[in-house]
């Protein structure tokens, strides 16, 4: 069951593709992204691990993998309530078939070479 909130938020600025709200309880301000702006980030998140691998950076892709799994949770919730609300995806990714959990080692060529 869906937790029950005041029927406004409190909009204190926006900007393409975002805006900046206070929610009920919450000390600070957030930042609202747009679904399709979420979908980009994590495109491009699953690119740098992409690059990472190839550059043989083992660190940057375990920061890039961190963002991008961090990135398809929200994803993932935002589309829980796409489908429960009637609305259809902003974008055309498969959030469920993105990999975000394979490891460095699983992704390199080496590996692959077998």
């Amino acid at each position: 069951m869906a937790e029950e909130y005041p029927p406004e938020l409190k909009l204190y600025d926006h900007v393409p593709n975002s805006g900046i709200v206070h929610m009920p309880n919450r000390r600070f301000p957030g930042v609202a992204l747009q679904g399709d702006s979420l979908s980009v980030m994590l495109s491009d998140a699953v690119y740098f691990m992409e690059r990472a691998v190839a550059h043989g950076d083992e660190e940057l892709f375990d920061c890039a993998q961190d963002l991008a799994e961090r990135l398809k949770w929200h994803l993932t919730r935002y589309e829980d309530v796409l489908s429960r609300e009637g609305f259809e995806r902003p974008y055309t990714i498969e959030v469920g078939e993105v990999d975000v959990e394979s490891d460095f080692d699983s992704r390199s060529p080496e590996s692959r070479a077998d």
